[in-house]
């Protein structure tokens, strides 16, 4: 939080709404990749899918693939500014989980299956939103899924069954990216839709954004869409982890944006005893607050990303991250509603889906206290 931003917020003044959601050492071509970005989500972005169109436009999917697979390998910085952005837009787009299925599918050279070039490329084309029913694997690569497979003696494939969720809906979801669980441990299978045996179920999302759930009934899986298992499986998901945590806390961090961005424009429009909300000492000093709050994740998250791209993260630090996110996000959130009154409670209040879009992101990783608890053993 700058001095001139705290003086102005403190003044009743204009407080720019992008002051807190951007670093000022960051370098030119990052900052302009950031508006670029922000841009396109901003311009284009009036519902779920328009975001969806914009991220393909400005090759978001193409910013973490290596370039031996024709991507821009821009680093994980770049990847947690994307999710950041996207995330302070509050679309139910699929962001993070069609990522954790580009890096898997990255990761399968060269002994990736018949087929994978032309996945890539669909997604890349923005024709394949994926989707992970249930949690994302934690920082350790420790799948916690409902969902759990058994080997198909007739198909060599696996068979599905279990429940899975919540994950965003808001676009057609044309593929599940599953990790379940098993007798020799994790596998992550491509299941495309409609497939037999998988159902998709709508979710109460109360103005939070489209999520639903898939429901899995003895779902038979083909051996080539069956990505990883085992062994291997826990070697991926392992990599996968770390960057999947670092995505999700970028998403959270955007979120936690959002939410302050409405409280700020409520307390500076809203008026109480003849004067802004903004010039009374307990509202300004408890925005204050949660600003600095959301400046110390910020950081946190951008130095994380540094040291995921140099190689130096470790599966403690990760989870440590993504627990202090995932707490920030649902007080902040929380604060936010609070402080907009009975007005927070409305469903279709931006400070309300925040609210109720927090909810269930910051658990996709993991619940905070077990993530401390992996932190506090790993670190």
């Amino acid at each position: 939080m700058t001095r001139d931003a705290v003086t102005q917020l403190e003044a009743g003044g204009r407080v720019p709404a992008e002051r807190w959601r951007e670093r000022e050492e960051e370098e030119p071509l990052f900052r302009q990749l950031r508006l670029t970005v922000r841009q396109g989500l901003e311009t284009e972005g009036d519902t779920a899918q328009c975001s969806w169109v914009a991220l393909t436009q400005v090759g978001a999917w193409e910013f973490p693939l290596p370039i031996a697979l024709e991507g821009l390998d821009l680093g994980q910085a770049v990847v947690g500014m994307v999710c950041e952005e996207a995330g302070n837009a509050m679309h139910a787009v699929p962001l993070t989980d069609t990522l954790l299925a580009l890096d898997l599918l990255s990761g399968l050279c060269p002994l990736a299956p018949d087929g994978t070039d032309a996945l890539l490329d669909r997604i890349r084309a923005g024709e394949l939103p994926v989707a992970v029913p249930g949690r994302l694997p934690d920082p350790r690569g420790t799948v916690q899924s409902g969902i759990t497979w058994k080997p198909d003696g007739e198909s060599g494939g696996i068979v599905l069954t279990g429940t899975g969720g919540p994950f965003s809906a808001g676009v057609d979801t044309g593929a599940l990216l599953v990790l379940a669980t098993g007798p020799d441990g994790p596998c992550a299978a491509l299941v495309h839709l409609p497939a037999d045996g998988v159902e998709l179920r709508p979710l109460r999302s109360h103005g939070g954004g489209a999520v639903a759930s898939a429901v899995f009934d003895e779902a038979r899986v083909p051996a080539e869409a069956v990505l990883l298992r085992g062994i291997a499986a826990e070697q991926a998901l392992t990599r996968a982890g770390l960057r999947a945590a670092v995505h999700q806390a970028s998403l959270l961090a955007g979120i936690t944006a959002a939410a302050l961005t409405a409280v700020v424009a409520r307390i500076r429009s809203r008026r109480q005893f003849g004067q802004a909300l903004v010039k009374h000492q307990g509202p300004r000093l408890r925005v204050a607050g949660l600003l600095a709050r959301l400046d110390a994740v910020r950081w946190a998250v951008g130095d994380a990303a540094k040291d995921l791209d140099e190689d130096r993260l470790t599966a403690g630090e990760a989870a440590g991250l993504i627990a202090l996110t995932a707490e920030t996000a649902l007080d902040v959130t929380r604060d936010a509603v609070h402080l907009h009154g009975a007005s927070g409670l409305v469903r279709d209040s931006l400070v309300a889906a925040c609210y109720r879009r927090a909810a269930w992101e910051a658990l996709r990783c993991g619940r905070p206290t077990q993530l401390w608890d992996t932190a506090a053993h790993m670190i």
